[in-house]
């Protein structure tokens, strides 16, 4: 990142970049924080994150032909070698030996720094385009950079009259679990509990639903459902 763009440009680069899930654990946190405190950044990554979710449902998923692994396996491992002409040096079982040892524990080696090396895994971003019957954007959801919070960002400001948004995630077994209450035009960071965590994966659904002003008396879903969507990975 150029230190050199100006902070509102900078920014603007910035959330663009947090939609896409390319920024580092630092710079995503960074974005989070400016999320929270400005409403107009909270609408610039909703628009960002409608726009990269309509992008991906663009192109299909493509499975690698069954060649192409194949091909990895014979340029790693041959099974044919060239022939070697041969000669009394080459016939000697004591240089044969000695070769063969040296091989195997060349090939040791490099299967210990393989093994030892530590691998630097990206985590996907996460996130969730929450919509309106009608279709309408609703709520952009993002995993935050910890892997335990979940920020909401409205698409507009909603009217609720007495009455309270609340999120819940659906688990695989079909049962919804609360996440918390919402606010009707900021972006609000929702804790997620421990056990809940492994459920956050794409695929999974999310919703909101209108509830009295302190949440659902029931522990689930007791008015009507204004928004849902599924998290997918970038």
């Amino acid at each position: 990142m150029n230190d050199d763009i100006p902070p509102n440009d900078r920014h603007a680069l910035l959330i663009a970049e947090y939609a896409l899930g390319v920024l580092s654990a630092e710079e995503r946190l960074e974005v989070e924080k400016l999320v929270r405190r400005e409403p107009a950044y909270q609408t610039q990554l909703a628009a960002w994150q409608r726009h990269f979710a309509d992008w991906l449902d663009e192109f299909p998923v493509v499975e690698p032909p069954a060649h192409v692994w194949h091909g990895i396996q014979q340029r790693l491992f041959p099974t044919e070698r060239p022939a070697l002409e041969p000669t009394r040096r080459w016939n000697n079982p004591r240089l044969w030996r000695w070769t063969t040892g040296l091989a195997l524990a060349a090939a040791l080696v490099l299967a210990l720094l393989v093994l030892l090396r530590p691998v630097q895994v990206a985590t996907p971003a996460l996130l969730a385009r929450l919509e309106q019957s009608n279709g309408s954007l609703a709520f952009s959801v993002t995993l935050q950079a910890n892997g335990r919070q979940l920020l909401f960002v409205p698409a507009s400001k909603a009217d609720w009259p007495g009455r309270s948004a609340e999120a819940w995630i659906i688990t695989a077994d079909g049962k919804p679990h609360s996440l918390g209450l919402l606010q009707d035009a900021t972006a609000v960071t929702l804790a997620v509990p421990a056990g809940l965590a492994p459920a956050l994966t794409p695929g999974a659904v999310l919703a909101v639903s209108l509830e009295p002003r302190t949440g659902s008396p029931t522990g689930a879903p007791t008015g009507p459902v204004i928004a849902q969507g599924k998290i997918i990975a970038l």
